[in-house]
This record gives structure tokens, C-alpha cells and sequence, in this order.
């Protein structure tokens, strides 16, 4: 499942990059990204030099990210909702991944994953108040 995901699933340009670091106007350096799949954000912003730690609940799927960006990303077989809260990032971004992460706590558990004057991000699919 995971390499027909990352067959058929699109990709996303480098300017969605350059809009989300427009948005946090200050330099970013570290980023976690929410329910990564095989890697199809992860790699644009991973090519501009960013730390991202990709998490995603589906072993396979990360395993395909790995193959196609190996040794550039930290990858964290977990769901958003069992990711512990003991790092924080300038930057926590979803690209089409927000609607699979539950409600409730949602915005305390992103608050706590961003440092001080962090940012978040989503992207590719509609934002879930």
C-alpha cells in the first residue's frame, strides 16, 4: 500500500515552502511534521535544510519515506495524539494529514510541540477548527 500511495499521491511544490516561511517570518531550523505518509512535504522541506522529525502511525509508510529520504529526516512511528511532548519546534506542519488527528486537544498538543515563537502550518487539505 505505501508504494502505490507514493506512486499515485502528488507532490508538493518548493513555494509551498517559501509561503510557510514567509508566514513564520523568522528562520526555521527544526520542524515536526503531523501524519508524514511516505515523505511527499517532508522532502521539500528537508531540501531547504530544515530538521523535520516526520511522524505517521503506519510503520510501512514511513518506511517508504526513509528509502526516499535516507538519513535526512528523524521518523517517529506514532499517531500526533501519542507524540510525547518533551521537544519543541519552530515549525509543526500538516500537509493534508490534519483531519486524522482528533479534535479534542488538538491545539494544546500543537501549542506544546512549538517553542517559543513557533509556528504552525497546514496545508493541502482544510483546516479542522
Amino acid at each position: 500500500m505505501a508504494s502505490a500511495y507514493e506512486r499515485v499521491r502528488p507532490g508538493y511544490p518548493e513555494s509551498v515552502v517559501d509561503e510557510v516561511l514567509a508566514y513564520a517570518g523568522r528562520p526555521v531550523r527544526t520542524a515536526l511534521e503531523i501524519g508524514a505518509g511516505t515523505g511527499k512535504a517532508t522532502r521539500v522541506f528537508a531540501a531547504r535544510g530544515i530538521a523535520v522529525t516526520a511522524t505517521d502511525p503506519d510503520p510501512a509508510m514511513l518506511a517508504e519515506l526513509r528509502r526516499r529520504v535516507p538519513g535526512k529526516v528523524v521518523t517517529v512511528p506514532a499517531a500526533f495524539e501519542e507524540l510525547p511532548l518533551d521537544s519543541a519546534y519552530d515549525l509543526v506542519f500538516a500537509a493534508a494529514s490534519l483531519h486524522w488527528t482528533r479534535p479534542e486537544g488538538r491545539w494544546s498538543r500543537v501549542a506544546a510541540l512549538l517553542d517559543d515563537h513557533g509556528v504552525f502550518a497546514s496545508f493541502g487539505g482544510a483546516v479542522q477548527l
